[in-house]
């Protein structure tokens, strides 16, 4: 039996990623199967396929492995655990006859989101970029035609959509930063999202060290906030420097 590759930053494509995933959704599957796991209930092993299945696909592929895997009812017990809560950001409204979201998760209605396809928290996993502010980045753009995955094949000049992520902080902690009374707790940059024409320079997730370059700079070109007060926006940015 081949051995699934341990860190991500070993695949080397699209095409690997996904065989990749299929090979660990089918172990975890099997496996929740010789532990006799009740409905919804995770298994050892399961928060690593979860976290590997926000990093390497993009939410267009997202939805088409949902679909893949939904195709096969022995998967439905499983979805809450290896994907995680509806509604889905990666899902678009004619989805919503694939599943019962209320199976998967009581008191939820949909399947799909219905107030923004940006990025919930939980899709970010450990994130493709990370910046000096502790913000976190998730590559969202994605071009049918390139077969590399979203942190690969980075250029200069490159246009990119990208979600962000706030570091999570206690209110308390927020005022504190905010008043400069505690700067060991972080920055005040690290409680706002990027702005049009700044310039920021990421490093790669912690997972995915050695699979690219040290360093990305990008410029902010525009941003939308998820909801009002969320800690998550969608940016357009443009690569400076790589």
């Amino acid at each position: 039996m081949r051995v699934p590759v341990r860190r991500l930053a070993d695949l080397q494509s699209r095409e690997e990623a996904l065989s990749y995933l299929q090979d660990v959704f089918r172990r975890q599957l099997e496996a929740s199967i010789d532990a006799n796991a009740l409905p919804n209930q995770g298994i050892a092993g399961d928060h690593g396929v979860r976290q590997a299945f926000n990093v390497l696909l993009s939410p267009t592929e997202q939805r088409a492995f949902f679909q893949q895997i939904v195709a096969d009812r022995r998967y439905w017990p499983r979805i809450k655990s290896l994907i995680g809560n509806p509604p889905f950001s990666f899902l678009l409204p004619e989805d919503e006859g694939l599943l019962r979201a209320g199976g998967i998760c009581k008191n939820r209605a949909h399947l799909h989101t219905t107030v923004s396809n940006i990025s919930k928290a939980p899709d970010f996993g450990e994130g493709h970029f990370h910046d000096d502010a502790e913000r976190t980045y998730r590559v969202i753009s994605h071009d049918q035609r390139d077969a590399s995955l979203p942190w690969q094949n980075i250029s200069a000049h490159r246009q990119l959509v990208v979600d962000v992520r706030l570091k999570a902080y206690t209110r308390k902690t927020k005022v504190e930063i905010l008043r400069g009374t505690d700067e060991t707790k972080g920055n005040k940059a690290s409680l706002m999202f990027p702005r049009p024409g700044e310039e920021v320079v990421w490093r790669l997730s912690r997972e995915l060290e050695g699979a690219g370059p040290p360093t990305i700079t990008v410029r902010v070109d525009s941003g939308r906030q998820k909801v009002r007060l969320s800690p998550i926006a969608r940016l357009v940015v443009t690569v400076l420097k790589v």
